[in-house]
């Protein structure tokens, strides 16, 4: 049985997360890994603001991680509510997945690269997901980054080149 640090480094997760066990299902054909956020407060899914527990939720959850050669592999854990005093009742933070996420950062990370670097049909294929879930894992992770950074912070001048709008608009039309 491998250590629980290297199935933390296979599983793509950090020292956040406890390991509680790794099986594997057969009915599902993936590695599924029990793991738990360490102990602490709750704290909102959506904004992080700490809340109280509202009730255990809908019961325990998985979320897709990153594979492991052929096999698929699975994040499983309670997923309490809380009740914060913005958002309401909410599923509580996980440090391994985005809010209202199916897999982990580290998935959603790989196929929002791959959507930039690759084709449709690649990034389907190699992730095994459909391309609508692919369109809603980019979403994810542009709010992430915008959240992080305004890509138009610190802006002062735009400028538009009018010359070229008007060669352009003395060019032939093609139809088509």
């Amino acid at each position: 049985m491998l250590g629980k640090k290297v199935w933390r480094r296979l599983l793509g997760v950090d020292t956040d997360t406890v390991m509680e066990r790794v099986e594997f299902d057969e009915d599902a054909d993936a590695v599924v890994a029990s793991v738990r956020p360490r102990r602490g407060r709750l704290s909102c899914g959506r904004c992080g603001r700490p809340s109280a527990r509202h009730d255990r939720g809908e019961g325990r959850r998985r979320w897709r991680t990153l594979d492991l050669g052929e096999l698929r592999c699975y994040l499983e854990a309670d997923a309490p509510q809380v009740v914060c005093d913005i958002h309401g009742v909410v599923v509580a933070k996980v440090p391994w997945a985005r809010h209202g996420a199916g897999h982990t950062r580290g998935f959603d990370d790989l196929v929002a690269w791959l959507a930039v670097h690759s084709s449709k049909t690649t990034v389907c294929e190699l992730t095994r997901i459909a391309w609508a879930s692919v369109g809603a894992i980019i979403a994810r992770v542009v709010a992430d980054a915008r959240a992080e950074r305004d890509p138009f912070g610190g802006l002062t001048r735009i400028g538009i080149g009018e010359i070229s709008y008007k060669a352009r608009a003395a060019l032939p039309h093609r139809g088509g």
